[in-house]
């Protein structure tokens, strides 16, 4: 459906960019939209929602360089997913309630899932305060590769770096994060931190 759309954009060069734009991103969308939604009788329009999305903002991505073309889909990648996901819930919520199983088991397993899904979200806060101390390109490295699950050939690309020397900046953002967390800790817990290595 997004193709018959790019296809009558009356600016040919519109055209041309928002079809790169689902060449180059498509995988990409997919991947971030499945990962948060492990929906994949949806994925197709879930998709399709998100390049649409994006083509109302064509001028504003002609603006950006690669990079920040990348962070802007997959924040919009996340945004559709999320979306789906809420709207989702709302939907079962309501057939849930309609049904005829035993709603005190049901909410006694509805509870330890809150539970565990708090627990992980905290975690995950907490990983993700640390990575927002880090410098921008370190942050979206270890963002891209750890949250979104990109191989080092698709991080060289989007961050516009060699691939021979991916391992070497994820191994110093890594560092960096591994000395922010203890840092964290230690205050957290009143411990002093040990010396560094001569």
């Amino acid at each position: 459906m997004v193709m018959m759309i790019i296809a009558t954009l009356a600016d040919d060069s519109d055209k041309v960019f928002m079809l790169n734009l689902y060449k180059d991103y498509y995988g990409l969308v997919r991947k971030i939209v499945y990962n948060i939604t492990h929906d994949a009788e949806n994925i197709e329009d879930l998709v399709n929602d998100t390049f649409l999305k994006l083509l109302a903002k064509i001028s504003l991505l002609r603006t950006f360089e690669s990079c920040k073309t990348a962070a802007y889909v997959v924040y919009t990648s996340r945004s559709v997913a999320i979306n789906f996901i809420k709207h989702r819930d709302v939907a079962n919520k309501h057939v849930y309630y309609g049904g005829e199983k035993d709603l005190r088991e049901a909410l006694v397993v509805l509870e330890e899932t809150i539970e565990e899904r708090i627990i992980h979200q905290d975690e995950i806060k907490e990983m993700g305060n640390i990575i927002l101390r880090l410098p921008q390109k370190q942050k979206e490295l270890l963002y891209f590769k750890y949250f979104l699950e990109m191989d080092n050939a698709q991080l060289a690309e989007v961050l516009g770096i060699a691939q021979a020397s991916v391992r070497e900046y994820l191994t110093r953002a890594r560092r960096n994060a591994k000395k922010l967390m203890d840092k964290e800790m230690a205050n957290n817990h009143g411990l002093q931190q040990p010396p560094a290595n001569p």
